[in-house]
């Protein structure tokens, strides 16, 4: 069977119904709509199996949850008719224009919506700057999202990458009422949707994903930790200037349950104005019992107070 991706599809229907009925006259899969993103220097690839919208009003489906939330700048998403009779709800890839996001910092750390503590994979360039937060998906009993959202810094502006599949749990339906979505179903859409990412540039120049979804946020702080943690810590490593407020941050060390164990500031031992990696250093003293393992927070001083702001590096130890 043909599959309108290089692979084939589980599902006769997803691939007749894409390409007898979802393409425009002309077309044949593997065609792809070329367009320029507002501001002219973000460039793409869309295949013509998904569907555009540029308001809430052009989303030809009703689907919950939505293949995009309201918000957003661009909405590729895949036509109802490409998975009816199956658990799949929606599939999108919600692009956003995040102009509160100005600074590089910011717009790769900012949480997305509805989460706390999420580092991302980052991936440093000499010019484009990008930022991958893994499975921001979210559940309940009857219905669940899977999905990544990825961040791009063009030097001048941001952009959030939201993809996603919206499903209804099989389990729920009666035997027979409808086919199940599979995970090769599943991969084969995902497939279709990163296929708009990897053609991203920026002025010709091709943006570059990072593969991961997390990670320890080395290309923002870097903190040497001595092999046994007593009191009192010693804390030397880098940080980008951007991570200091007049100089210094603030750390702390948290118990697995949220309560605080100890907290302090760091100080910048060099020039801190920059965006480039500054030295560090600072203590912290505690008590504990026995061994006893703790996070240790890094915080980037926020003095506006906004969240889309606030960023942290998190690292787990064992307190002695």
């Amino acid at each position: 069977m043909r599959s309108v991706l290089a692979g084939t599809v589980r599902l006769p229907w997803l691939a007749v119904v894409l390409l007898a009925t979802s393409l425009p006259a002309g077309l044949a899969a593997g065609d792809v709509n070329r367009m320029t993103l507002a501001g002219g220097r973000v460039s793409l690839e869309a295949p013509v199996e998904l569907a555009l919208a540029v308001t809430q009003e052009q989303l030809l489906v009703e689907a919950s949850p939505p293949p995009c939330d309201p918000g957003f700048t661009y909405c590729f998403y895949l036509p109802e008719e490409a998975y009816a009779g199956t658990n799949l709800r929606s599939a999108g890839l919600a692009i956003t224009r995040r102009q509160d996001l100005r600074a590089m910092t910011s717009c790769l750390l900012a949480q997305p919506a509805g989460w706390t503590e999420l580092q991302p994979d980052v991936r440093m360039g000499e010019e484009l700057d990008t930022s991958r937060f893994g499975d921001v998906g979210q559940g309940s009993a009857g219905s669940f999202t899977r999905g990544d959202v990825l961040r791009l810094f063009d030097g001048e502006e941001c952009w959030e990458l939201e993809t996603r599949l919206g499903l209804t749990r099989f389990e729920n339906y009666a035997p027979g009422t409808v086919e199940e979505f599979t995970s090769e179903d599943e991969a084969a859409v995902l497939e279709l949707i990163w296929s708009v990412l990897d053609s991203t540039s920026v002025d010709g120049a091709a943006v570059r994903w990072p593969a991961g979804g997390s990670s320890a946020l080395e290309d923002f702080v870097r903190v040497d930790l001595p092999d046994q943690v007593t009191s009192p810590m010693v804390l030397r490593g880098e940080a980008r200037g951007t991570w200091f407020f007049e100089g210094s941050f603030a750390v702390s060390l948290m118990a697995p349950d949220g309560s605080l164990i100890a907290s302090g500031l760091v100080t910048a031992t060099d020039e801190w104005m920059t965006e480039g990696f500054v030295p560090f250093e600072g203590t912290l003293e505690f008590e504990v019992a026995g061994p006893t393992p703790a996070i240790l927070v890094l915080e980037r001083d926020n003095p506006s107070g906004l969240p889309e702001h606030d960023a942290a590096v998190r690292l787990e130890v064992e307190l002695r």
